[in-house]
């Protein structure tokens, strides 16, 4: 058994992975493929891939996602014939060296409800407590779309980046650490961010990631000073007009602690695909 660890995949290691991840989601009816790039962690040079190798096939893998310096999430998938034989606790063990290392202590253990074998590890952590849970939604179209009559929207660049960052935090803190998020929505090709304006007066914000076959939409955020003015339905319906333009669907997550959130997406003809469970583990 060998384990190999890298800060960024090449595109071998991302056809093994894959490769691996049809099988299990096969066997056990699973959905959640893992993010394979580090261009969100806080800090791109730490190993963030985990490989474990069995006469050089990729048997399990392990994946730490950390978009801030306190906190990292792991996902990890076996090979049902190698369940049982240690290999996540390799993984595990080898990844935790790395989280302690940079300082990391809190751990979140991501796992589908329905994934009998993820329920089977979280037995082995007595730390483990349920801290949330996310609905990954999807949009196809079937729905028709808000309308956003009172915002106009530009694409996110280096003149207005500071605006769309200031938005992005005021919603999301965590991300203040995360130096290098803005940068990525304005170089990635697979990406692109936008503002939105009423009277010429930022108001929101989001950004597209397009991945998979599909345009994931993330950041949805509306300046504290406007919530409530109905700004959020029509960012969001403008967010599905270019969304659905790329791709035949649109999909987000979003957390069960974000009630306003999840219900502003259903009435917007969003509906829920699977569920995750995140675990948190303080060592």
């Amino acid at each position: 058994m060998r384990i190999e660890t890298a800060n960024r995949l090449t595109e071998n290691q991302m056809t093994e992975i894959l490769n691996l991840e049809t099988v299990v989601f096969r066997e056990d009816a699973l959905e959640n493929h893992a993010f394979l790039s580090n261009e969100i962690n806080f800090d791109k040079t730490l190993q963030c891939f985990y490989m474990c190798y069995e006469n050089d096939v990729l048997v399990a893998f392990l994946t730490t996602f950390m978009p801030t310096s306190y906190e990292a999430e792991i996902l990890a998938v076996t090979h049902p014939e190698y369940r049982g034989k240690g290999c996540f606790k390799k993984l595990f063990q080898s990844a935790n060296e790395t989280l302690l290392l940079a300082g990391i202590k809190k751990i979140l253990l991501v796992v589908e409800p329905k994934s009998k074998s993820g329920v089977e590890v979280l037995k082995t952590f007595e730390c483990a407590k349920l801290e949330r849970s996310e609905y990954r939604m999807s949009y196809n179209g079937s729905k028709s779309l808000p309308e956003y009559p009172d915002l106009h929207f530009f694409e996110v660049n280096n003149q207005n980046k500071e605006i769309f960052a200031k938005i992005t935090k005021d919603a999301f803190p965590d991300l203040e650490e995360s130096s290098n998020f803005i940068d990525t929505v304005i170089s990635s090709e697979n990406r692109k961010g936008y503002v939105a304006y009423k009277e010429g007066i930022p108001v929101g914000v989001f950004d597209f990631n397009y991945e998979e076959g599909d345009t994931f939409l993330y950041g949805v955020a509306i300046y504290t000073p406007y919530r409530g003015k109905g700004f959020g339905k029509q960012l969001v319906g403008f967010a599905l007009t270019e969304g659905i333009k790329k791709m035949d669907k649109v999909v987000l997550d979003v957390d069960s602690k974000n009630p306003t959130a999840f219900h502003l997406y259903k009435k917007c003809g969003f509906q829920i695909d699977f569920q995750v469970d995140y675990y948190k583990c303080e060592f």
